[in-house]
């Protein structure tokens, strides 16, 4: 029992100050009491002590990066925080846990191992390690897609809204054109309504523009005919009508002297 409560009391004030290193820190995941950090340098082809040795614990976030791997150095302020994501690259090979870190100075890359005091919690961390990058792998191969899709989506909202816009702005400029048309059509028809002449039966002439107009026609041959031939057919049916009076009144006489 009292070390059931040694062992929460130590787990809290550890997480305390985790949180003072990272406010962002959660909870722990899985920690060991003492370890030694090694690189492994390529030019003598050994490993090199790094000077940073203590306890190491593996920290959920609340934030990406989701896990952070961090030893607490003993012997100074440099301690090691190295992200856990899907692309966490490590294997195990004793005496050492052995990862890639990334550093941000040219995109150098640097093999690092981490000794273990104790064996069994070498194992632990190496075992949870794996299952924490084999999850975020996926999470994040699933972000990806997502993204991916709504990238795609989104544009073809775009394109639709796009040609929607550009299909209003024709429908606009179609209907704007017809209107100009018609407009352009009844202003016509009003200049050719107003350059109509006036209808005949608002024809007033004066005395002067009759006589011109009566001048015009008599020097019309065709009008000339057309009054001539009138003219003839007038005096022919006054001729016959005088004749037929002549007849009647001769014919009244012989009857008074009989």
């Amino acid at each position: 029992m009292a070390s059931s409560v040694s062992s929460d009391a130590r787990r809290r004030a550890n997480l305390r100050v985790l949180q003072r290193l990272d406010p962002l820190i959660l909870d722990i995941a899985g920690s060991a009491t003492h370890v030694v950090l090694y690189e492994f340098n390529t030019t003598s082809q050994q490993w090199e002590k790094t000077g940073c040795e203590g306890s190491l614990f593996v920290a959920k976030r609340s934030e990406v990066p989701r896990f952070t791997l961090v030893v607490l150095n003993r012997s100074s302020k440099d301690n090691l925080e190295v992200p856990i994501t899907g692309k966490f690259q490590m294997q195990l090979q004793e005496p050492y846990l052995i990862f890639r870190e990334a550093k941000g100075d040219g995109g150098t890359v640097k093999i690092r191992g981490i000794w273990f005091h104790d064996g069994a919690e070498r194992t632990a961390v190496s075992d949870l390690l794996s299952r924490l990058v084999t999850s975020l792998e996926q999470i994040e191969q699933l972000e990806e897609n997502h993204a991916h899709d709504a990238e795609a989506l989104l544009g073809t909202d775009k394109r639709e809204h796009s040609a929607k816009s550009s299909s209003g702005k024709a429908s606009k400029d179609t209907a704007a054109k017809t209107d100009h048309h018609k407009n352009n059509a009844v202003e016509a028809g009003n200049t050719a309504t107003s350059k109509q002449p006036p209808h005949v039966n608002n024809l007033v002439l004066d005395k002067k523009s009759l006589q011109l107009s009566l001048l015009s026609l008599i020097q019309d041959e065709r009008f000339l005919d057309l009054i001539h031939a009138q003219y003839l057919k007038v005096a022919h049916a006054r001729g016959v009508r005088d004749k037929h009076g002549n007849s009647a009144g001769d014919d009244a006489n012989t009857m008074d002297e009989v």
